[in-house]
């Protein structure tokens, strides 16, 4: 049985904007800060399972993340990066949960984004078909929240089975198993 462990990067120290109102350029300092930020390692459960192989996506909280959970040899890879934060131009100022619902509502109406999810969704792609071609039976990935909901639906597509969830929490293993046809 292939085995394939998602675990979200720990959680970023660099808290959300709480001031009030921001603008789209306060946005886009945090977006700088949250992607170099520290980040608050605690225990990963990693289900008693002997992990042949461990990826981690290239951005620093995910190498940080794996390097915390994985001792052996782990593959960097921009396959696993983020989906970027939608960048909006505008002069308006809202609170951050105010910008977080604006890009989601842009989401679907913005090529751009919607090119970003694609080419997130043809990087699974090309990373899932390089592990079956592969003899690690169960293998570590370590990533980000977005592309784990992508990696989820990537997978189950392949017939894997494992947990539903809609926000992954940082640091914690979500497993996807398949049975391999005997032959």
């Amino acid at each position: 049985m292939k085995k394939i462990g998602l675990v979200r990067h720990h959680r970023v120290t660099e808290g959300y904007p709480t001031k009030g109102w921001i603008s789209a350029s306060d946005i886009e300092k945090w977006i700088e800060r949250y992607d170099t930020s520290d980040i608050d390692i605690q225990p990963v459960e990693l289900g008693q399972i002997d992990w042949t192989v461990c990826y981690a996506s290239s951005m620093p909280r995910a190498v940080q993340t794996a390097r915390s959970v994985y001792d052996k040899e782990i593959i960097v890879t921009d396959l696993l990066r983020e989906v970027p934060f939608p960048a909006i131009r505008s002069n308006l100022r809202l609170p951050f949960l105010g910008w977080a619902v604006l890009g989601r509502i842009a989401a679907p109406f913005s090529k751009r984004i919607q090119a970003e999810i694609k080419d997130a969704n043809e990087r699974i792609e090309v990373l899932l078909n390089q592990l079956m071609f592969e003899d690690d039976e169960r293998v570590l990935l370590v990533g980000h929240g977005g592309m784990m909901i992508l990696m989820r639906a990537a997978l189950k597509r392949r017939g894997y089975r494992g947990p539903r969830f809609g926000h992954p929490r940082n640091g914690m293993l979500y497993l996807f198993e398949k049975e391999e046809p005997t032959c």
